[in-house]
């Protein structure tokens, strides 16, 4: 039996695919169409998913949709009543949304040519989030949080899950999403809602949250047995919503919005990111304390856009709140194409728990047959670039990195979620504080605060970093100890943590080996590791997207499977012109600034 699960119309347009229980492949729309956080109908990856389960979409047996239609058009129309005429603005800036989701079946008839054998589901957005983590976990029971902007109308989901079920104990509704108040500033500081976000929360550290963490514990109270409220004084989204964020009291307290773009970032952005970040993780800690009480249970799984808030994250499990804590990797709206076949499979078919997911790698592989047309057409003698095949690229990989050299690593099948674990990876050495600068400035083209990940050999985690609990996602932070910051400076952030990757030898042992033999030359366990894309575009799909990053940005060397390239420069990303700098740091801007 195929189930296909997928989303779309909101942002991170993805599609999961599962036969008889197992996983066999997510990938992300934007990875095709090139564009960030795209929102479309998923045409491209649900025909993927088809291609890899080896039948054409007419022949899924069930599809499930990541969202209740008919549940938010009840939820909307009682708040637009209870609201009116205020909720007006609101109304119209859902835009076309609810007009493609209500003729999704026909979408779906006409796109994929199905005829009546495939069955057609709708599951509750935060449901499909608490199942992505949950009933893909190990535990048969625990403790579940999904934190997000918004669902059909809930923002926030705690309950439980046991066996096969998930129960509801508290939700959270819009207006009240700290969500919604996290991405609101992330627009305030000048970057974009559900793009942003991760900016807002690498900022912080550089700011004082002391300064306005008053301001913001008035915007967001705790609120008894877990709940909190927003003062939604400060704000107009939920009567226009966005863009229009804020209410005159929100700028006479914190003054007026940064602009867009590249502009300088002043100390008192610094400090409004630092606040917000610091309240975020407070009211996380609030209602996970809450879970853990209320259940007694001692593990949590975690999904949703802002449980990608890895310091959160991370203190939750830091500060003893739960002993085990999982974080689903693709934590956005595009894990919810996984939970929606697992709650089909599981909950509603009563189909046991057999598969356990344990690593992120289901998305597209770059054939052999691809990687060598791709060279032959793009790589020329006058391109000062030489290539050759390799027995050994971890090694060799190893070598250049020990050396000072920057490399795009790619390796078998894409990562699943919005960061790099490894396949699809630009990887320097972390041992020099100019090596984050170099890479920020030449080859990613992004904004200089901006941290870089250790991927560390997942047995020496304890060692460098104060817990050896798993971290293979990339979704915890920890403190780096304090007699290792000085050896691996350009992966540990100005507040001494790091957003750490444990790399398993089992679930990717190409990349183990690359570090392994790094720390055989240089005695450091640990490589700096950032995705394959720069700033403003996805991570790279094809490989001429590899072939062309590598051309166009400061990379030594490019490895394409057992295919390696490389620039015939001491320093790619020293020798960089002025010119060439500044137009690709423009380039990049704009195409940030575009937004989901």
């Amino acid at each position: 039996m195929h189930i296909l699960g997928f989303d779309c119309y909101g942002h991170d347009a993805a599609a999961a695919i599962v036969r008889d229980g197992d996983m066999l492949g997510l990938v992300e729309e934007e990875r095709f169409l090139r564009k960030k956080h795209v929102a479309d109908f998923p045409l491209h990856s649900i025909n993927w998913c088809c291609d890899i389960a080896g039948i054409k979409p007419s022949e899924l047996d069930h599809i499930v949709y990541y969202w209740d239609p008919k549940l938010a058009r009840m939820e909307r129309a009682w708040y637009l009543l209870r609201n009116f005429p205020k909720s007006l603005g609101l109304l119209k800036s859902r835009g076309d949304k609810e007009k493609l989701m209500r003729r999704l079946p026909q979408t779906l008839n006409e796109q994929l040519g199905l005829t009546g054998k495939t069955k057609i589901h709708f599951a509750q957005h935060h449901l499909c989030h608490a199942a992505s983590s949950f009933l893909t976990s190990k535990f048969d029971e625990a403790a579940i949080m999904t934190i997000d902007a918004a669902g059909e109308w809930d923002c926030t989901w705690l309950g439980r899950g046991k066996g096969l079920d998930m129960t509801c104990l508290k939700t959270q509704h819009f207006p009240n999403s700290i969500g919604l108040v996290y991405g609101a500033v992330t627009e305030f500081v000048g970057f974009r809602f559900a793009s942003g976000e991760g900016k807002v929360m690498g900022l912080a550290p550089y700011g004082d949250p002391q300064r306005y963490i008053d301001i913001f514990r008035d915007i967001i109270k705790t609120k008894p047995n877990g709940e909190y409220e927003v003062d939604l004084s400060y704000f107009t989204y939920q009567y226009l919503g966005r863009p229009n964020w804020f209410s005159q009291k929100f700028y006479d307290r914190l003054g007026p919005p940064r602009e867009q773009g590249d502009g300088d970032l002043s100390q008192h952005y610094m400090d409004v990111t630092a606040a917000v970040q610091l309240r975020t993780e407070e009211i996380g800690l609030h209602m996970a304390r809450w879970l853990r009480e209320t259940t007694g249970l001692n593990k949590v799984c975690l999904a949703g856009g802002v449980c990608l808030n890895s310091v959160m994250n991370g203190r939750i499990l830091l500060e003893g709140v739960f002993d085990e804590v999982v974080v689903q990797p693709a934590a956005n709206d595009a894990g919810t194409a996984l939970g929606a076949c697992y709650w089909l499979w599981n909950t509603v078919m009563r189909q046991p728990r057999t598969y356990v997911f344990d690593h992120a790698y289901f998305g597209p592989t770059i054939e052999e047959a691809s990687i060598e047309s791709t060279i032959s057409q793009m790589i020329s003698p006058d391109k000062e670039v030489g290539y050759e095949k390799v027995d050994d690229p971890s090694a060799l990989a190893a070598k250049m990195l020990s050396e000072g050299k920057i490399i795009g690593w790619i390796q078998d099948r894409m990562e699943m979620g919005p960061r790099a674990l490894g396949n699809r990876s630009i990887l320097a050495d972390p041992r020099t504080s100019e090596m984050k600068d170099l890479v920020n400035a030449r080859v990613k083209f992004r904004e200089g605060f901006r941290p870089f990940a250790p991927s560390v050999l997942e047995d020496k985690t304890g060692e460098w970093f104060v817990s050896n609990y798993p971290s293979p996602y990339m979704i915890l932070v920890y403190d780096v100890l304090p007699d290792k910051k000085a050896l691996i400076p350009a992966v540990t952030h100005v507040d001494g943590t790091g957003r750490v990757q444990s790399v398993s030898k089992q679930h990717n042992p190409k990349y183990y080996r690359l570090i392994e033999e790094f720390e055989k030359i240089t005695g450091v366990p640990v490589v700096l590791n950032t995705s394959f894309n720069i700033r403003g575009q996805p991570i790279v799909h094809e490989p001429d997207q590899a072939i062309e990053c590598f051309l166009t940005t400061g990379m030594d060397a490019l490895f394409l499977g057992n295919h390696v390239l490389t620039k015939k420069t001491e320093s790619a990303a020293k020798e960089m012109s002025e010119e060439q700098l500044v137009a690709a740091h423009a380039s990049a801007a704009a195409k940030d600034n575009e937004g989901p």
